[in-house]
């Protein structure tokens, strides 16, 4: 994501995942808030990308999608999921973003 606002709301959500674990009462709001920046941005795979990560946590209050056999918690998964949206700009992390967002359509 190019807006310092929309990095400090996703960097509050990885500390709180980090902190807390996966609350989607406390995380959802800021997927939402971030969102609204990534539309700002006219960048439509994060728009997506967040909408079905936020739509996944209400929905099983947990992040399930199919990712690298490597990550091994769902807390992991999700602080993976939202450093891609950091670095949203970067050519290999929207190749992930793009697997991730077909993941969590298919677990939706």
């Amino acid at each position: 994501m190019q807006s310092e606002k929309s990095n400090e709301i996703l960097n509050k959500a990885i500390k709180s995942v980090e902190k807390n674990g996966i609350v989607a009462s406390a995380i959802v709001p800021q997927l939402k808030a971030a969102r609204e920046y990534a539309l700002l941005e006219n960048d439509p795979l994060l728009t997506r990308a967040l909408r079905l990560a936020w739509q996944n946590l209400e929905a099983n209050d947990a992040f399930e999608t199919e990712l690298a056999e490597e990550i091994e918690t769902p807390e992991d998964n999700l602080v993976y999921f939202l450093s891609l949206c950091l670095k949203s700009e970067n050519v290999l992390n929207r190749d992930e973003l793009r697997l991730m967002t077909n993941g969590l359509q298919q677990v939706a």
